[in-house]
Parts: structure tokens; C-alpha cells; sequence
């Protein structure tokens, strides 16, 4: 039960009571409920990833979207931007930024998480910057206007270090965690597909092999973790439990298994999959049952397991809970930021489901609204846009 500022007394709808139970993270650290805020690009930050008023005002709107609130992908090198316009962790110039963001996150007592990112072949804002790219292999991609530049060993070293230095940041700017980001078909996931990784070296080839660049960046994000924060630092993983694309399966949900296995044998707190849909079925291998189930099941609640696809109201958050231990919420705190604390409120039937004559209240930076209307294949429509 709860009293309200304006002298009303709400009180939770009991339906919805097991999104408010606590959940462990891998460290012993708690979260306080079973809701994550999904990390996404927002198109908001100044054109040197810096950011921007319009960052602060979004995420102050829905910094109570979950006990783990993920901030958007934060490049971690020039080389690897994804794009301008999206936040940016590569200088020590960055920092009091991410200071001001951090303590916004947190201001509702929920923790905030940075998610760090390469983009690899994707990383439209270094080619803007270099004219080139980099990515496991010289690979031509059909999608691309490009081909990528083969990195070298020590450039891939340099890479690892980049996370590590990204996480000193991280935690300077006073975050409670970071997310490496390897899904999406970003770099790290890129070494991890035997379709983008062609390599013949240690970096490449065998399942082993294709999994050691993404278990060195875990570790060397852990390492500094640890040395610069201590144990309740939090460090997830973020996956695509699949690699398609159109008809072709690169990778299968048996295959990540494997990388999973490692990932938490490597330290991660949480595990979190990137879906289109949280009970979707696979496309190749698995078990005859949806892909969260599988992974779940090989979890086997050694860590929390964070996952996000398609979770749009809280019948549906709800039911992600027979398949996840935290239903990661994305599209839904776009269209309403109270989301969470509508339903904690029992309030939920005056959750909002369209942006329909909403936009200006809902601090959606000009990038982000521009993408739906040009873009719909990277991220779903907003209804009413």
C-alpha cells in the first residue's frame, strides 16, 4: 500500500505481485524488482558522443523502469561508434557526463548499469570519422557499402583494452555496473559467427576459438571490475541466443550454449538475451521449446537470466516471467515511462499503449523519431507515430 502525494492510497494489484519480488545477481548484489530497463540507442548525444540535455531529460523520465537500469550501447573506442548521436565512453573527457546520468539512474534507488559497446563492421560513426572499419575479418556483407579491415592481433588486444578502460569510466562516473554488449551483430558477437569471422589464427576458426575475443573482454572488464570497485560491481553479458539472417542460420541456440557456459564461468552476474520475442522458437537446433527456455534450463539459476523481445504490457511482462528471471522492458517505457510504477501502484489500467497525441511529454530526442519514421525494420513502430 502506498500514499500518494496527492492523499490517494494505491495499493499493488496482487496479479502482478511476483514483478516486485527481489532477485539475486551473481555477486550476492540484489535487485530490487524483476523488471530491467532495456538498453536503447536514443539518437540523443552531441555529434563527439558527448551527452546531451536531451539524454538527461529522456532518461529522467524513466529512471524507475526497473531495479537494473541499463543505459543505451556507450561506445567504448572512435573506431567501434555505431553511429553519431549515440553516447560515447572513449575519453576521460566523457566522465562528469556520465556522472550527472548515473545519479539521475539511481535516484530512485534502482542501479545503473552502462552498456558497453563496439559496433565492428556496423560502426557507421568511425567510418564517418576514419573512412574504414574494422571487424574480424575483410568479409563483403550484401547490406554493406563497404568492406571491412581484417583487425590484427594487436589491434584486437587494443580492443580489449578499450573495455577495460571503459569500465574504469564506468565506474568514475559512478555506475553500479556495466553490460558488455555482445549481441545484435556487433563485434563481438561478429567473432563469435562463423559467417563474419573467417579468421585462421587464434581468433578464429574452431567454436573455442571464436569464443576467446568475447571471453577476453569479459575478462578484462571483470579485472578491472574488481580491482577498481570491489565485488558489488555488477557485470552482466548481453547475447543473441541466434545468429539468422533472412533464411540462413549462422549460429544456433546449441552453439551459444557453449558461449553461455563460459560467459558464466567467467564471472558474469547476469546473462541477459536479446530477442524479438521471449517465448519465440528456434530456428535450427535447440530442444522443441522456446530458445529462453533452453537457456534457462542450462543456466540453471546459477545466474539471473535478463531477457527482452516483445514485452509490451504487464500481462505479457507477467507471463515472461515462466521463462526469464527479469523481463527486460524497451518499446513500452518509450511509449509510457510509468510503466513500472503504474503497475506497482495498481494502477495498470491507465498504463498508455499508443504515443497518439503524446510525443511532446514524452522526451523522445529528435534522432529516435526520426528513425521510426524512416526505419521501422531496426526498431519497431510506435503506435501512433
Amino acid at each position: 500500500m502506498r500514499l500518494l502525494s496527492n492523499g490517494m492510497v494505491t495499493q499493488m494489484n496482487e496479479k502482478f505481485a511476483a514483478l516486485f519480488q527481489p532477485v539475486r545477481l551473481g555477486n550476492g548484489v540484489i535487485s530490487s524488482n524483476r523488471f530491467a530497463m532495456a538498453p536503447m540507442v536514443i539518437w540523443g548525444s552531441h555529434d563527439d558522443g558527448s551527452l546531451s540535455q536531451a539524454d538527461f531529460d529522456y532518461i529522467t523520465l524513466r529512471n524507475d523502469t526497473g531495479g537494473l537500469e541499463i543505459s543505451g550501447a556507450a561506445a567504448i573506442s572512435r573506431e567501434g561508434w555505431g553511429w553519431i548521436g549515440q553516447m560515447a565512453i572513449f575519453d576521460d573527457a566523457k566522465i562528469p557526463g556520465f556522472k550527472k546520468y548515473a545519479e539521475i539512474m539511481k535516484s530512485k534507488g534502482n542501479k545503473a548499469i552502462m552498456q558497453l559497446h563496439h559496433a565492428g563492421r556496423e560502426a557507421v560513426g568511425g567510418f564517418h570519422t576514419f573512412g574504414k572499419v574494422q571487424a574480424p575479418s575483410a568479409v563483403k556483407f550484401p547490406w554493406l557499402d563497404y568492406v571491412p579491415e581484417a583487425l590484427t592481433h594487436e589491434q584486437i588486444l587494443g580492443i580489449i583494452n578499450d573495455f577495460g578502460e571503459a569500465t574504469r569510466r564506468a565506474i568514475e562516473a559512478g555506475f553500479d555496473g556495466v553490460e558488455v554488449h555482445g549481441a545484435n551483430h556487433y563485434l563481438l558477437q561478429q567473432f563469435f559467427s562463423p559467417y563474419s569471422n573467417t579468421r585462421d589464427d587464434e581468433w578464429g576458426g574452431s567454436l573455442e576459438n571464436r569464443m576467446r575475443f568475447p571471453l577476453a573482454v569479459l575478462k578484462k572488464v571483470k579485472e578491472v571490475a574488481t580491482e577498481k570497485a570491489g565485488k558489488d560491481f555488477i557485470v552482466g553479458y548481453r547475447i543473441s541466443p541466434e545468429e539468422i539472417h533472412g533464411e540462413n542460420v549462422y549460429y544456433t541456440v546449441d552453439d551459444a550454449l557453449h558461449l553461455i557456459e563460459k560467459v558464466v564461468e567467467g564471472g558474469a552476474d547476469y546473462v541477459h538475451l536479446s530477442t524479438g520475442d521471449y517465448k519465440g522458437m528456434p530456428k535450427a537446433g535447440g530442444n522443441n521449446e522456446p530458445v529462453t527456455t533452453t537457456v534457462k534450463k542450462h543456466i540453471a539459476g546459477r545466474v539471473p537470466m535478463l531477457v527482452a523481445g516483445g514485452i509490451l504490457t504487464p500481462e505479457l511482462a507477467l507471463d515472461a516471467l515462466n521463462y526469464t528471471d527479469v523481463a527486460a522492458i524497451g518499446r513500452a517505457v518509450l511509449i509510457d515511462p510509468d510503466f513500472v510504477p503504474k503497475l506497482e501502484n495498481g494502477a495498470e489500467n491507465t498504463i498508455e499503449l499508443s504515443v497518439k497525441g503524446r510525443l511532446p511529454e514524452l522526451a523522445l530526442p529528435q534522432g529516435i523519431l526520426d528513425l521510426f519514421q524512416m526505419e521501422n525494420s531496426i526498431l519497431p513502430p510506435l503506435n501512433g507515430l
